[in-house]
C-alpha cells in the first residue's frame, strides 16, 4: 500500500535538570505534548521548530540554541507517513506563556520520568533516549 502523504513534525526537548518542559493538552484526559508542530512548506525543521515554539509558548529560540537529536518515521492510522525531528535546547528557559490556549491548559516542568506516561508514543520513546544516552538518573 502507497503512502498518501508526509507530514514533518519539529519537536522540542528542553531540560532543567532532571525535569522536562511538558506541554498539557486540553482534554477529560491527561495529556502531555512537546513545544513544536508541523513544518510549513518553505521552512526546514529547524525553522518549523523555532516559529512553532514562539507561536506556542512565546520562547523565542535561535539556530545556535539548538542540536539535532533523533528523527522518528512512522506510518499512522490514514496511511500518512508521519516524520517527527527532535532537537535539544541549550537554552535556559524561564519565562513561558501558553499563546494557543485552545491546544494547551499548561506549559510546566515535570520529571521526564513522571512525564512518560503522559506523552505519545513517539515522545516517551526519545525521551526515554535521550536519558539512557546521556546516563542521566532518577532522582
Amino acid at each position: 500500500m502507497k503512502v498518501k502523504n508526509i507530514i514533518s513534525k519539529s519537536r522540542l526537548l528542553a531540560f532543567k535538570k532532571d525535569k522536562l518542559l511538558v506541554l498539557e493538552k486540553i482534554g477529560h484526559k491527561k495529556k502531555y505534548s512537546l513545544a513544536g508542530g508541523i513544518k510549513k512548506k518553505k521552512e526546514n525543521d529547524l525553522k518549523s521548530l523555532i516559529r512553532e515554539t514562539y507561536e506556542e509558548i512565546g520562547v523565542e529560540l535561535h539556530n545556535e540554541d539548538l542540536t539535532y537529536f533523533i528523527s522518528r518515521k512512522r506510518i499512522n492510522k490514514d496511511n500518512v507517513e508521519v516524520n517527527k525531528h527532535y532537537f535539544v535546547t541549550s537554552l535556559m528557559i524561564d519565562e513561558i506563556k501558553i499563546l494557543e490556549d485552545h491546544k494547551f491548559k499548561s506549559a510546566s516542568w515535570v520529571n521526564w520520568y513522571d512525564a512518560l506516561d503522559y506523552l505519545d508514543k513517539d515522545d516517551r520513546f526519545v525521551v526515554e533516549l535521550y536519558f539512557g544516552q546521556f546516563n542521566k538518573k532518577v532522582n
